[in-house]
């Protein structure tokens, strides 16, 4: 795991038009879970609920929003997959 790498696992809601955002409610923790032999890159953020598959790569600074599956190489703001490691080709 690079430096500076966060893993957030906690949430506010937004809902509630009528209260100021400061006095939203929390929402429940959710974990973020990271398979094995995964490489997370220097700043990269992992939001609460993901899964990080196994064999995967996650490029420096990038923002994961959605799970991601085994072996993929992903990057970007939000994190897209951009190649698989047990594909050809790269």
């Amino acid at each position: 795991m690079g430096p500076v790498v966060i893993s957030l696992t906690s949430d506010h809601g937004f809902n509630l038009t009528n209260v100021p955002m400061i006095k939203q409610p929390s929402l429940p923790p959710r974990k973020v879970t990271v398979g094995t032999d995964v490489w997370i890159g220097t700043r990269a953020i992992m939001f609460s609920g993901v899964t990080i598959g196994n064999g995967v790569i996650i490029g420096a600074g990038a923002v994961v929003t959605k799970d991601i599956p085994d072996y993929a190489i992903s990057a970007g703001n939000p994190a897209r997959i951009i190649h698989f490691r047990n594909e050809k080709g790269i």
